[in-house]
């Protein structure tokens, strides 16, 4: 497959170079490139990517960003190999990557509940997890971290995710639904913003989870490799300080922050439809992925309690998806916390109310 001159598969970042020209700030002298594992830069992803880019927070605090958009696998060897700096992703292959030597962990808490569910139809006659033996998964892409939370989920509920299951990519958006309403798939392994994007076509969806899932609480984060925790803790602290203030920027103004994000990438707006729907559909997104940003009493942002961690090491291990030793502590430093929160809070909110 061709290559990308970032050693990534080239057609994984076709969606890339059509708006990476928009994340460059002018003239800085610090550089980073963070690669997100997603399809698609939607208005869930508005926090950090479109916000930080309109309120020039990166440019201002000298720093010339670059998005790349690909699966979190690619993003992950592309961050391994030194080809960029951040990995946006969740948890579980991090973890996994570790256990086997991966020198990687997570310098921002980002996500801070599980937001990946499987998914049915309201009319299937599927019901419960056990009933999903035999049965066909569509999910992103193997590699993903819902598979590693699915899996995890299966087991959990009794039924073996190597053998009783199948697992086929769907990719994200209209083609992942087409997959479960034709039947290719009986179920849809899926995150937040895309069930509320299926919402937002009409479809009725039954979402599924476990006791140990529902208590994850670590859904995504930014990951960077140790030696550039050691070399660079400065431009950590920059960029992250910039996601912390765009998600405050957003949960602030939603409505504004739906209009920045179309501003910023224009192809992210729904075409066919009047401007009212258009706005209706993207804040259900945008407040459905708002809903799993929102701080714990007294969390800074970017914290990650060590219970976080450790509760999602015991359930992958509890479920047989992680087999190798590893100390939850290594797979994280809240050293950045205080430097990311060092902004002025009630200048971002005021910034906020009044952004039209």
């Amino acid at each position: 497959m061709p290559r990308s001159q970032y050693g990534m598969p080239a057609i994984a970042l076709a969606a890339v170079f059509a708006f990476t020209c928009c994340a460059r700030p002018a003239a800085a002298e610090d550089k980073a490139t963070i690669a997100i594992g997603i399809a698609v830069v939607d208005v869930s992803q508005a926090n950090n990517t479109s916000v930080p880019i309109y309120t020039k927070c990166w440019e201002k605090e000298g720093v010339k960003v670059d998005l790349q958009l690909t699966n979190a696998s690619a993003a992950m060897q592309a961050m391994l190999n030194g080809q960029v700096e951040f990995v946006n992703m969740g948890p579980a292959a991090a973890i996994l990557a570790r256990s086997k030597g991966a020198p990687i962990k997570s310098v921002y808490m980002n996500i801070r509940e599980n937001y990946n569910f499987p998914v049915v139809e309201e009319s299937s006659a599927i019901s419960s997890i056990p009933q999903f033996k035999g049965k066909t998964i569509g999910v992103f892409s193997y590699g993903a971290q819902m598979v590693k939370i699915f899996k995890a989920m299966l087991s959990e509920s009794g039924v073996d995710p190597e053998k009783d299951v199948t697992f086929v990519e769907t990719g994200a958006g209209a083609q992942a639904i087409t997959a479960l309403t034709s039947k290719r798939v009986d179920v849809w392994g899926t995150w937040d913003a895309q069930i509320a994007a299926a919402e937002n076509t009409g479809l009725k969806l039954r979402r599924f989870t476990t006791p140990s899932a529902e208590k994850l609480n670590w859904g995504s984060g930014y990951f960077v490799r140790d030696d550039y925790v050691k070399s660079n803790p400065a431009i950590i602290t920059k960029v992250m300080r910039c996601v912390a203030q765009g998600t405050l920027f957003a949960m602030t103004n939603p409505e504004a922050t739906v209009r920045i994000h179309w501003q910023v990438f224009p192809n992210s707006k729904p075409s066919g439809l009047s401007e009212d729907e258009a706005m209706r559909q993207a804040l259900h997104v945008l407040q459905t992925r708002l809903g799993f940003l929102k701080l714990e009493q007294g969390a800074k942002w970017g914290e990650l309690p060590p219970a976080s961690a450790a509760d999602m090491v015991s359930f992958m291990r509890t479920t047989g998806e992680l087999k190798e030793a590893l100390d939850a502590r290594d797979l994280y430093t809240n050293e950045f916390v205080a430097g990311i929160n060092a902004f002025d809070a009630q200048a971002v909110i005021k910034a906020a109310k009044e952004a039209k």
